[in-house]
């Protein structure tokens, strides 16, 4: 079981090059594992520019946009295959516990 810490929901970015395909197929898995977990948040897709600048807790990219997108100042999720639910959850608890917004 998961406790969230935080008094509000997350909010996270699913990021690809254009923000039409992939990031929104992304979006939709990303949600479906936070449902399973348990933990609020609002998840948005868009383009790699929006995220950088944008207000976001957590973007969530292709390994192929890590390094543009760590300059952000944001806690950065690299997936290496987009709709692995188990690669999305195992990196979303360990990014999650290390910031200390969830207690496994």
């Amino acid at each position: 079981m998961v406790k969230y810490k935080l008094d509000r929901p997350l909010k996270i970015l699913t990021v690809c090059g254009v923000g039409q395909g992939s990031s929104l197929i992304m979006r939709m898995f990303v949600e479906d594992v936070l449902k399973e977990l348990q933990i609020p948040a609002k998840v948005e897709h868009t383009e790699l520019l929006t995220a950088k600048s944008s207000d976001a807790d957590i973007i969530v990219a292709s390994v192929l946009h890590e390094e543009e997108l760590l300059d952000s100042g944001k806690m950065v999720i690299a997936l290496k295959n987009l709709v692995d639910k188990n690669e999305i959850k195992e990196k979303l608890l360990e990014a999650l516990s290390k910031k200390g917004i969830i207690e496994v």
